[in-house]
């Protein structure tokens, strides 16, 4: 309530209005969430399991219809109106031995405007996201461009999948109760045989009428039918038999795809049991990197709900951020990125954004949770060590403290 109170100031929104804030430093405290975004990259892998099953699938379009399943699975976690932290430059979040030994690693490669990139792997597939995404503030609603790169290769077949996501939108954010709209044009595509997956995520109409329904098919080349696709983005996906021209068969059943696991009661954030296991250290088997955004102290503190050392904290590394950014620039220096490398070589594929608009990256396979950086691999209770402690993404690690001696 306090919050709400505060947003409905004038003084406190208007400032916004139109602009892009996922690129804002300055966001208030009070419309942020104890996650950075590189987390939320990270939500994606709570149905991993879904790519392991497409893998294992002889059907090549029950295939497709899982890789799409699994692309449709985050949206159960998509109903929060909170914003994350905006990433650091090398800012990093990573993932041991999750569900059928998944790594994840994210970076922050870029900051104005904001560009981060994962990569996920097992033994069935690879997984690559290059995320840019745009809002636009309107005072009461906020929309968002989710533009990015999503692709997806199986390694049994060799087949690689890109992805198109709808557009999202945030409803009531000064007046009533705040929710969020997907609506669009849901789209994955198999390269290597031009099948496809095609939704339509409904708007939500008057009274709630249609909210969280999509329905869609899975498409050979040639557009000929192979099953229809169905559900509630926030719950559950499902896939039935069709005619070619996509009427259903008679007397078959739906066959369950996916379906969203039981969220927490009375969340004060909305988050979801897999959202908060990625603030802890239980998907980590050794200590993480410096970098890793577990080890911001604001995104503690605001975890442990001390707004005013949240703040205190923001500000020094916001601080700590521009003095890297200064000291780069006397130097005549980029930063390099350490986990992806630039690939202007890469083919944008169709659908996808230009790259003028979704910088080309690509993983470049030096990360091992052997060898990485200084962090120590095998101290016993490094667990302790991790959460709101030695947050360090700098490149010049004496620049905060040369700024500080100086003021």
């Amino acid at each position: 309530m306090q919050m709400r109170k505060l947003l409905m100031q004038p003084s406190k929104i208007s400032q916004y209005i139109g602009m892009d804030v996922t690129s804002l430093m300055s966001v208030p405290l009070f419309i942020i969430e104890p996650f950075s975004m590189l987390q939320k990259m990270a939500e994606i892998m709570e149905y991993t399991e879904l790519l392991d099953q497409a893998n294992a699938a002889e059907d090549p379009f029950e295939r497709l219809a899982l890789v799409a399943a699994f692309l449709v699975s985050p949206f159960g976690a998509a109903e929060r109106t909170w914003k994350p932290f905006n990433p650091l430059l090398g800012e990093t979040f990573e993932l041991h031995n999750l569900g059928n030994n998944v790594h994840f690693l994210a970076e922050q490669l870029q900051e104005h405007p904001p560009v981060s990139a994962a990569h996920a792997e097992n033994g069935n597939f690879n997984y690559d996201i290059v995320s840019a995404p745009a809002t636009k503030f309107q005072g009461n609603s906020l929309e968002v461009y989710p533009k990015g790169r999503t692709r997806i290769s199986l390694k049994r077949t060799g087949e690689l999948f890109s992805h198109v996501p709808p557009q999202a939108k945030v409803h009531n954010l000064v007046i009533g109760k705040a929710w969020i709209d997907s609506f669009g044009q849901f789209l994955v595509t198999n390269n290597a045989t031009g099948d496809r997956v095609e939704l339509d995520f409904k708007a939500c109409g008057w009274f709630g009428s249609g909210q969280y329904e999509f329905d869609g098919f899975v498409l050979d080349a040639e557009g000929n039918a192979k099953g229809i696709m169905s559900g509630k983005w926030n719950s559950y996906v499902e896939l039935a038999p069709c005619h070619p021209d996509g009427t259903p068969v008679a007397d078959t059943e739906k066959r369950r795809l996916w379906t969203c696991k039981d969220k927490p009661e009375d969340d004060a954030y909305g988050c979801t049991h897999f959202a908060w296991d990625l603030t802890n250290c239980r998907y980590l088997t050794k200590p993480p990197m410096a970098s890793d955004s577990r080890r911001r102290a604001d995104r503690h503190a605001l975890q442990e709900r001390q707004m005013a050392a949240a703040a205190v904290e923001k500000g020094m590394l916001d601080e700590q951020q521009r003095q890297e950014a200064k000291v780069r620039e006397e130097q005549g220096e980029q930063w390099q990125p350490r986990w992806f490398d630039p690939a202007p070589d890469m083919q944008v594929l169709p659908g996808e954004e230009p790259a003028d608009m979704v910088p080309l990256w690509r993983y470049n396979g030096k990360y091992s949770t052997e060898k990485r950086d200084d962090m120590p691999t095998s101290v016993s209770g490094w667990q302790d060590e991790v959460i709101g402690k030695g947050f360090c993404p700098w490149q010049y690690h004496d620049a905060p403290v040369q700024a500080e001696q100086q003021q």
